[in-house]
């Protein structure tokens, strides 16, 4: 039985003071993913709560959070997904293309992996993927049940996925899955390329690398 025959593919969005980014967002995954799938979004402020709720769109509210890393949202995010056959940790700075799920779960399908990385046509080894949530209890090496590591600040987290997914033979790479990542090293036509969370994703760039070498080390 195919994975689009069972249960819908929850899309996990965090999203940290960027209500411009919202609205683009869920109408490029509405507009261009036929198969069955609901968001869960994860914000703070109260413009971007406004945005949502004015799309009536769900929403996780952790602005009384003081931990609001991009690994602590998507981990939170999982405790709410118990209807998910499958689960897509995103972003709010992609657009997608058309039919990029449908590609990703058939080659799930076809191949018997778990982990299905889209191909966001700027970064080789990639950033986000389509996981089977029953994998996810075996995504983290030595966290067991956590999709990614809690220790990273923003980078890597997905380098270790994917990396730790590959070890297992688990991984597989779909090209004809378009999610096009608008990060400004890729020319982001965003009002504020360079905005607060660029800035800190920049700023713990390589204790995050160095995080991440270590901890393959660990791995292999």
């Amino acid at each position: 039985m195919a994975l689009t025959d069972l249960l819908p593919t929850a899309i996990l969005v965090p999203s940290l003071n960027r209500p411009g980014n919202i609205e683009r967002t869920a109408a490029s995954i509405h507009e261009n993913t036929p198969e069955e799938h609901f968001i869960l979004w994860c914000v703070s402020d109260d413009e971007s709560k406004a945005v949502l709720d004015r799309l009536g769109e769900w929403y996780l509210d952790d602005s009384d959070c003081e931990d609001r890393r991009y690994v602590t949202r998507m981990n939170k995010l999982l405790e709410y997904l118990d209807d998910a056959k499958t689960v897509f940790f995103g972003s709010d700075d992609v657009l997608h293309h058309d039919l990029w799920l449908g590609h990703a779960l058939k080659a799930l399908d076809e191949s018997g992996k778990s982990v299905a990385i889209v191909n966001d046509l700027h970064n080789v080894a990639g950033t986000q993927a389509v996981v089977r949530r029953d994998y996810l209890e075996r995504a983290v090496f030595d966290e067991p049940a956590l999709a990614f590591h809690p220790d990273y600040e923003h980078n890597f987290a997905d380098n270790e996925m994917f990396a730790w997914a590959d070890i297992q033979g688990e991984l597989i790479r779909v090209r004809e899955s378009v999610v096009e990542h608008l990060h400004p090293l890729f020319g982001s036509t965003n009002a504020d390329p360079w905005d607060e969370v660029y800035k800190g994703c920049r700023e713990s760039y390589w204790r995050d690398q160095a995080r991440f070498q270590a901890r393959y080390q660990e791995m292999t």
